[in-house]
């Protein structure tokens, strides 16, 4: 969800020091994955995970880079948007760092609500192969495909899988709908995959449905099918 700011971020939201931090992560030369280590990491755990949902808020973009592997996959799967460069991952964290109340990009409140994650002997994901079937074409085939299998072969040895809320006070609109002034809810979803503690593939999924009732551009569903009376007489 964060990634949606990072095409409005130019040089007049970032300070000096922002600005240098994007032209050095733009040079070729440099690294800000891992760091080598001669014993394993801590495992992670619901505290990491919230550390990690609001790294972005309270700790800034240049922490935030020190979570993920120098290769990685970020992906946002509501709106179809990837990152894979410690440049873009700077770009869409960086517009919240210090953002008060009158922020552009508004004020947003995250907050884990379970956590689940072990360690696992080093693997990487089982993909499908063979392409695309008679039912898909081509191009929808790899509209989809290609960003599920990004990152496929990168090894792993421990996961997450965290459930969390999302509390967003829009002070404009919210790419495309009028937003400012309101306040919005809703809930998501991140899986995560690390190595030596770093993540190297991290996808998340939230509720834009939710977002979009409460900006009234769609209704809120009928639910009176948990009253149907046809479903306690069937037998």
């Amino acid at each position: 969800m964060h990634f949606l700011y990072a095409a409005h971020v130019t040089d007049e939201h970032l300070t000096p020091d922002q600005q240098r931090i994007l032209r050095d992560l733009r040079a070729p030369t440099m690294s800000t994955g891992a760091a080598d280590v001669s014993h394993r990491p801590r495992p992670k755990d619901f505290n990491s995970a919230q550390d990690w949902v609001t790294a972005f808020f309270d700790m800034g973009a240049e922490e935030v880079l020190g979570y993920y592997a120098d290769d990685f996959v970020w992906e946002d799967i509501e709106f179809m948007q990837t990152i894979t460069t410690k440049e873009d991952l700077y770009k869409a964290f960086v517009v919240f760092n210090n953002s008060g109340p009158d922020s552009p990009f508004g004020v947003h409140k995250f907050e884990v609500l379970s956590y689940d994650g072990d360690r696992c002997t080093p693997q990487h994901a089982q993909v499908r192969k063979g392409g695309t079937t008679p039912e898909f074409s081509d191009e929808i085939y790899s509209r989809y495909a290609d960003n599920i299998f990004l990152g496929s072969d990168f090894e792993y040895d421990e996961w997450g899988y965290m459930q969390w809320i999302w509390k967003a006070t829009h002070n404009e609109d919210f790419f495309g709908i009028p937003a400012a002034g309101k306040t919005t809810y809703t809930r998501g979803t991140t899986t995560q995959f690390y190595r030596n503690g770093k993540i190297v593939r991290c996808r998340t999924h939230w509720n834009f449905r939710e977002f979009a009732m409460q900006l009234g551009v769609i209704p809120f569903p009928d639910e009176a099918w948990r009253n149907n009376p046809g479903l306690g007489e069937a037998r």
